[in-house]
């Protein structure tokens, strides 16, 4: 179990990538990016968007954009633009979901999709799967006929203050323990204090996660301790070992005189 918990923090920037893959997955004939959209953000915060779609016509000159959301209390806006200038703007879409019918009549090339929403509650704590935590941020489809593509997925890692600050005392353990060479009885208190994070705990996952840490710190001051002292123990060894030696030349010399 702890060595696939070694960092929460690698975790996450594996979960990122995934996400970032997941925006690239595009149609073919569309381009999609977003306007720097949150990786992170904290529950009960507002965050915003705005997903474009490059070239929206060059194979259907009429299809259905769609987008769904897990944030709350939304707000959309689509708007179509031809070489840079608006032609059409839609407002009042929907709530967590929107479907709408977009045309290249008479013009148009590119689409926006505008979200604004408020975080979340956290999906469920998981400090080895940060993954678990995440919401989907935006994700939009298109529809023509009876075929329906998702052209991009933009998710969001959702967090308390106290998850944080408990997932960062774990995290801040972990390395104190892999600095000590992972003692034993300081993986179980980490062990206990990922127990208590994912039971939302928090102020016990701190307190184990500081215990360790504080634990997993004397450990390694102990041994280094030993270690200087082997240490000391040997260079007194040679040491002696060498004037011994020197003398036992000198008398052997005063011998031969």
């Amino acid at each position: 179990m702890m060595n696939w918990i070694r960092s929460s923090k690698g975790t996450i920037a594996i979960a990122l990538f995934v996400v970032l893959l997941g925006a690239v997955g595009t149609a073919a004939a569309l381009t999609v990016s977003a306007d720097d959209p949150a990786r992170e953000a904290q529950v009960g915060t507002e965050i915003n968007t705005t997903v474009t779609i490059d070239d929206a016509f060059t194979e259907n000159g009429q299809w259905t954009v769609g987008a769904e959301t897990e944030l709350q209390n939304v707000s959309w806006q689509l708007e179509e633009y031809d070489q840079g200038s608006r032609v059409e703007r839609w407002n009042d879409l929907g709530g967590q979901s929107i479907s709408q019918q977009v045309s290249s009549d008479p013009e148009g090339d590119e689409l926006r999709v505008q979200i604004r929403g408020e975080v979340p509650a956290v999906p469920e704590y998981n400090y080895s799967n940060p993954s678990a935590e995440n919401v989907t941020f935006v994700a939009v489809t298109s529809t023509t006929g009876d075929n329906t593509q998702t052209l991009a997925t933009y998710e969001v890692h959702v967090y308390t203050k106290d998850s944080k600050d408990a997932r960062e005392a774990i995290d801040s353990a972990r390395e104190a323990s892999d600095g000590a060479g992972n003692p034993d009885e300081v993986e179980s208190t980490i062990d206990s204090a990922i127990s208590s994070y994912n039971n939302g705990n928090f102020g016990n996952a701190m307190d184990l996660a500081e215990d360790a840490e504080s634990s997993a710190t004397s450990s390694q001051q102990t041994s280094q301790l030993l270690m200087f002292g082997a240490v000391a123990v040997v260079a007194i060894a040679v040491i002696g070992g060498g004037v011994y030696y020197w003398r036992n030349r000198g008398d052997d010399y005063d011998k031969l005189r």
